[in-house]
């Protein structure tokens, strides 16, 4: 069964693609090349060259303010998730989901199920922390939040795993599909 996909899911999936890819780049650049104290490192070095020494500690908050705007992506980045979390449970309302008589596809859709309360407790994990709301608790949000990420950037390696999948089966028109709405 070659399944039709509306203007608004499409839009909506081209979009959550974005902002989540962005929200993966975000992650990676802070944990790597991007890392406070990878920065301070070189800044310290650089300075010490010249002939300013500074502790660690300044180097670190020096590191912190040069990433400070990558992040305020990734902050920017949560919120469209959310958003656009909201946009699709509306779409969820509006044309239901997981009706499809295919056994294949009520395992696809039981496994969205559970990606869209994954999105909905990131979000909510993020806004908390944006909001500065955790309190005694926000070394546990913060372990939340990330490994719920990492297991979301998990499915989209799945997820493109299965697109490829299923352009190779009887799905063969898939991304086109999805894309423009027809073959």
């Amino acid at each position: 069964m070659r399944r039709q996909f509306s203007s608004s899911f499409r839009i909506w999936h081209w979009l959550q693609a974005i902002a989540m890819f962005g929200l993966f780049i975000t992650v990676v650049l802070r944990e790597s090349v991007m890392h406070k104290s990878q920065i301070g490192s070189i800044v310290k070095t650089k300075l010490a060259e010249m002939g300013t020494v500074i502790t660690d500690e300044q180097a670190v908050l020096i590191g912190k303010a040069v990433r400070s705007p990558m992040w305020d992506w990734h902050i920017y980045l949560g919120i469209a998730v959310a958003i656009l979390l909201v946009w699709r449970i509306a779409l969820i309302i509006k044309n239901g989901f997981g009706f499809d008589q295919d056994p294949h596809m009520q395992k696809v859709y039981k496994l969205y199920r559970v990606v869209y309360v994954l999105l909905s407790l990131m979000s909510v994990s993020g806004l908390i922390l944006y909001w500065k709301v955790a309190g005694g608790s926000k070394e546990i949000v913060e372990s939340v939040h990330m490994y719920i990420g990492w297991s979301l950037f998990a499915f989209i390696a799945i997820h493109i795993i299965g697109v490829v999948l299923a352009e190779k089966s009887d799905q063969s028109g898939l991304v086109s599909r999805m894309i423009n709405g027809a073959e």
